[in-house]
């Protein structure tokens, strides 16, 4: 059963929910993401997988919730406590996303990487830490095109083996088809010496008869 809470926030923006403007939008999954007119999170994401657990969707199996959200209030940030550290936690998650930009880094790392910026980010204020969401978001759009070109580099070499193994067919269709035409001009070769032996037969059989009569008058 769905239950949006107090400050329930869309996982590939980090922004709340609202009821017009970041409607919350739940795919076949169950996991819920915010949906606009404009630019729906969902339509980033690389060959429509859920970001949180891969599971393929459909766009039109996506289902816009109706919720009362206006009844939904977020409590305050003013006053609450800053996490331990906070600050020296964003300037290593800052740092980390930068390696990644400059040197590179495996998927499972930059998908772990992009989970500790989203949970970090989710504990402080929304308008803390700009620099950071920006950071956070441009990784994660960064993972979903590596995503996409990885899946389209595996469709293009499953294409490609499939056009060598239909070019090998087509040459082995090929050489069935001249095969058969030779082995079709051989057999018209064989009709013809059977035609004319046939012809020679019934000449010596007419002549034979001929003879027989000359015998027998």
């Amino acid at each position: 059963m769905l239950s949006l809470g107090p400050g329930s926030a869309c996982d590939v923006c980090l922004e709340p929910f609202r009821a017009e403007l970041k409607a919350p939008c739940s795919i076949p999954c169950g996991h819920v993401f915010c949906f606009r007119r404009d630019i729906p999170c969902l339509q980033h994401i690389a060959h429509h997988t859920c970001p949180l657990c891969r599971k393929p969707f459909q766009e039109r199996h996506m289902i816009k919730l109706h919720v009362d959200l206006d009844s939904i209030r977020a409590p305050s940030t003013e006053g609450m406590p800053v996490p331990d550290n906070a600050e020296e936690s964003a300037r290593q998650l800052q740092k980390r996303i930068t390696g990644v930009a400059n040197e590179g880094a495996t998927e499972i790392q930059t998908t772990q990487l992009t989970e500790e910026c989203r949970a970090f980010l989710a504990k402080v204020s929304k308008n803390e830490y700009s620099d950071l969401r920006t950071a956070y978001r441009m990784l994660y759009y960064m993972c979903q095109v590596k995503r996409l070109y990885v899946d389209q580099g595996r469709t293009v070499n499953q294409l490609t083996r499939n056009v060598e193994t239909l070019t090998q067919e087509a040459d082995r269709l090929k050489a069935a088809i001249e095969a058969s035409k030779l082995e079709k001009r051989r057999l018209s070769a064989e009709k013809d010496d059977l035609s004319l032996e046939c012809r020679k037969l019934h000449e010596q059989l007419d002549s034979a008869e001929a003879q027989m009569l000359l015998v027998t008058e």
